[in-house]
């Protein structure tokens, strides 16, 4: 079997990695229904904070939808390893929900290997048009940008900058909510006199969504689809110097609390730096609602969050605000390919769409259980949030609907395997190394464009 082959190298890859994250397809007709008597279908699902019940709910509907048709549902919070010495035992799965832009690579390499199928025919025009406008567009759809989906963007969530909004609204608001860099630098200036940081980040690979947006602002789309597909001008020009000197300003010692990096490389430590914010050792920090659920535990219940595009510059007239989406795959080698088919189109319907609403999970230290919604990119999905969901989360989502705020989707393009290159590493590790004065932006952006350069060679 030729995944095998290739899992071997993945294997490799991927350790390494580890150590450097209308009811379309809802009805079928008679023949798809006999054609999936006594299959079994085998989804594989990443175990992260949305739960296992959600994907249990979706398994059930899919197998009352299809019968004869019986899911083998497997999940874990280390597919990758596990899915790696299955496939190379000969073990493939049909249907794969892991993300790009995980530590460990491996959709990313997956697809360097060619070892993803395209799956462009599951989007017809129908189901196109039940989806978000642009949703497809990008390259976390179309990794090798040739007009073919192989992943599909079953998930999605609006990112931005997030803050306490006690201290912008209200009658103990202490700050003006800034809309360029200028005001940003500014409000910084104003609450370092506080004893107050302006920003502090998670990890550092949480400025990818920060640094698509940006350069989505400083150049406008079509500079920023060139930039996805390693446009040779891409950091040298005007509006990419304008990042990084920008991002170089922000990490600085002067506007990023100081405990920012060493906390970001502990084990744990990313959630050190998101308490910080809770507590007010630092205003804002890149992030997506996640964070709601993840820090509620430690939240204070007058706590209130919120979340802004990152600023504009003096001048714009437009914001960015940048889509983070899941993705689902199918692998080129599933054994039950038509019907890996018909799941990921399922993945659209009214059916699953609900069952993603009502989610709920239970927060393991204290035991309560909340509402934890999960949005799918179908054009209304977000608007029938349901009560009892805080605010921040419709607000968060309702930002893609404000005038003057442009939706960005997209990752880095795909390209052939390159020996020694981790793109997180190489693209958003340096910001760690400004902050300390290891690095100057010169040499961050002498090493982006060397990347570039590499990757350009490399492009599928």
């Amino acid at each position: 079997m030729k995944m095998v082959k290739k899992l071997v190298a993945l294997s490799l890859v991927s350790a390494m990695a580890v150590s450097g994250l209308a009811a379309c397809g809802s009805s079928k007709d008679d023949d798809s229904k006999s054609e999936g008597d006594g299959k079994v279908l085998k989804v594989a699902a990443f175990e992260g904070g949305n739960g296992t019940q959600i994907w249990e709910d979706i398994k059930e509907a899919f197998e009352k939808e299809n019968e004869g048709v019986t899911v083998e549902l497997e999940m874990s919070s280390e597919l990758d390893q596990d899915l790696t010495k299955e496939i190379q035992n000969g073990d493939v799965p049909d249907v794969v929900y892991y993300n790009l832009g995980q530590e460990s690579g491996f959709t990313e390499t997956m697809l360097k290997e060619g070892a993803i199928a395209d799956i462009s025919d599951v989007f017809d025009d129908e189901l196109k048009g039940r989806l978000l406008d642009g949703i497809l567009d990008g390259t976390d759809a179309q990794p090798y940008g040739d007009g073919k989906i192989y992943l599909a963007p079953i998930f999605y969530t609006p990112t931005g900058f997030w803050y306490n909004k006690n201290l912008f609204e209200g009658p103990n608001a202490k700050y003006t909510l800034p809309t360029t860099w200028e005001e940003f630098f500014a409000l910084g200036d104003q609450a370092k006199k506080d004893g107050v940081s302006l920003f502090t980040f998670p990890q550092a690979g949480y400025f990818d969504a920060t640094m698509y947006t940006m350069l989505a602002q400083s150049g406008g789309m079509d500079f920023y689809k060139k930039a996805l597909q390693y446009d040779a001008d891409t950091w040298t020009s005007a509006e990419g110097k304008k990042v990084l000197d920008t991002i170089g300003k922000l990490v600085s010692k002067d506007y990023t609390q100081a405990d920012t990096v060493a906390n970001a490389n502990a084990d744990g430590g990313f959630k050190i730096n998101q308490q910080n914010v809770i507590d007010g050792k630092a205003l804002f920090m890149p992030n997506g609602n996640w964070v709601i659920s993840e820090m509620a535990a430690s939240t204070p219940s007058d706590y209130e969050w919120g979340m802004m595009p990152a600023p504009k510059w003096d001048g714009d007239t437009q914001q960015s605000v940048y889509m983070f989406t899941e993705q689902m795959w199918v692998p080129a080698d599933a054994p039950n390919m038509d019907l890996a088919k018909e799941f990921v189109k399922f993945m659209y319907s009214d059916t699953v769409v609900d069952i993603l609403l009502a989610n709920e999970t239970t927060n393991k230290e204290t035991g309560e259980t909340s509402p934890s919604p999960v949005v799918a990119p179908v054009k209304g999905a977000a608007e029938k949030l349901p009560e009892g969901v805080s605010q921040t989360t419709k607000d968060c989502y309702a930002i893609t609907n404000q005038e003057g705020v442009v939706s960005v989707t997209g990752k880095w393009a795909t390209t052939e395997p390159i020996e020694g290159l981790n793109m997180n590493d190489a693209v958003y590790k340096p910001i760690e190394s400004i902050n300390t004065g290891d690095m100057t932006v010169d040499d961050w952006q002498k090493q982006l464009v060397e990347t570039w350069q590499k990757c350009a060679e490399a492009a599928k």
